[in-house]
C-alpha cells in the first residue's frame, strides 16, 4: 500500500509544501559562486520610481496587458496578481524584498487601472466582496492605519508578503512619467469587444439558471 505523504503532513502549516518539497539545508552553499541565482545578487533597482516605470512598461506591452485583462476578468484578485508580477520580479533580481514591499500599492494602482480602461469588474483581494466596497472613508483610512501599524510592528523577516493589503489605492503611489503612461493609454479596440462580448455570454449564462 502506498502512503501519501500529504496525507500525514499539514502541509498548511509548512506554507502549502511538504518538508520533501523544500530546498535542502545548506544547498545554497554549495551552489557555484560564480553562477549567482539573480536574486543573490546586486538587484537592478532601488527606487520606487524606476521600477515602476519597468513595471508599466512590462505591463503595457501587447500580450501582457492582454493577459492581465483577461486575467482579470476571470476573476483574479488584482492583489493576487501583483504579489504574482513582484514576486516574478524579485526571482529576476529586480528589485530586493524591501523594495518589493513598496511597489506593492503602484502595482496594484496600475493592475486597477487596466481593469478600468479595459470595462473589467475587479475586486482587490481574495475574499473580497463588491459590497465591501460601499464602507465609508472613516472605515478604511482606519483600515490603512492597521495595516501601517502591522508593517512597524512585524520586523521584515516576520512579515507575509499576504498581509500587506493597502486598503485605499490611490494615485498619488504612482510617480508621475509611470502616471502619465498609464493614463495616455488606449486599449486596443479587439480586446476590448472580447470582453465585452465575454461579459454578455456569461450574464447570459446566469439568466438561462435562473
Amino acid at each position: 500500500m502506498s502512503i501519501n505523504p500529504d496525507e500525514l503532513i499539514n502541509v498548511e502549516g509548512f506554507g502549502g509544501r511538504t518538508p520533501f518539497e523544500r530546498p535542502v539545508p545548506g544547498q545554497s552553499l554549495t551552489n557555484d559562486p560564480d553562477t549567482k541565482y539573480a536574486w543573490e545578487q546586486p538587484p537592478k533597482y532601488t527606487d520606487v520610481s524606476s521600477a515602476t516605470i519597468d513595471i508599466v512598461a512590462d505591463s503595457y506591452e501587447k500580450e501582457t496587458y492582454e493577459m492581465i485583462a483577461l486575467t482579470l476578468a476571470d476573476g483574479m484578485p488584482v492583489g493576487s496578481l501583483a504579489s504574482i508580477i513582484l514576486q516574478a520580479g524579485f526571482q529576476e533580481g529586480k528589485w530586493n524584498p524591501d523594495l518589493m514591499m513598496l511597489l506593492i500599492e503602484p502595482t496594484m494602482y496600475i493592475l486597477a487601472a487596466i481593469a478600468e480602461q479595459c470595462g473589467i469588474d475587479y475586486l482587490l483581494y481574495e475574499g473580497d466582496s463588491y459590497e465591501s466596497y460601499d464602507e465609508d472613508d472613516d472605515l478604511n483610512e482606519q483600515k490603512s492605519l492597521e495595516v501601517l501599524g502591522k508593517i512597524k510592528k512585524d520586523s521584515s523577516d516576520r512579515l507575509k508578503f499576504k498581509d500587506l493589503k493597502p486598503s485605499q489605492i490611490t494615485k498619488q503611489s504612482v510617480p508621475e512619467e509611470a502616471l502619465e503612461m498609464v493614463e495616455n493609454f488606449e486599449p486596443p479596440q479587439e480586446l476590448v469587444s472580447l470582453l465585452e462580448k465575454r461579459k454578455e455570454e456569461k450574464n447570459n449564462s446566469l439568466l438561462e439558471r435562473t
